[in-house]
């Protein structure tokens, strides 16, 4: 079985979720995780033995980046990854603004032959979907 090479983008309380999930998933690795600069030296024993970088770029042979940033920032580390050639996957929450970041994205996923798996998660994600039929059904 192919295992995918995964890294993570933050590592905050969803960084930290993702590092437990991509350690239990079969087909998957866990390639490193990349932090802010002045986070890197900040040791957690979660880490022990995993690549802590500052930039994806450091990391070799990622299939797919999970974006664990918050939302303002998953917009431009979305573009940029996806311009590497490499897959993402985010929680992206700004309801209103979930076309256009689609939008923005879909060009430069095409052009690279990549994926964007955007707003994955509950909410956005699921409960998204089950309010929408709420709203139109009981508007």
């Amino acid at each position: 079985m192919k295992r995918y090479q995964a890294a993570i983008i933050g590592y905050g309380n969803i960084g930290r979720f993702l590092v437990e999930a991509i350690e239990t998933a079969p087909d998957f690795q866990l390639a490193g995780v990349v932090r802010r600069p002045e986070s890197v030296q900040k040791s957690s024993a979660q880490l022990k033995g995993v690549p802590v970088v500052t930039a994806l770029s450091e990391l070799d042979a990622v299939d797919v980046a999970f974006l664990a940033l918050p939302s303002r920032l998953v917009p431009k580390a979305a573009a940029e990854v996806l311009a590497m050639g490499i897959n993402t996957v985010d929680s992206y929450d700004l309801h209103g603004e979930l076309v256009n970041y689609r939008r923005q994205l879909d060009p430069v996923a095409k052009a690279h032959q990549t994926t964007a798996v955007i707003s994955a998660g509950w909410d956005p994600g699921t409960d998204s979907m089950i309010r929408s039929i709420l709203q139109f059904m009981a508007p």
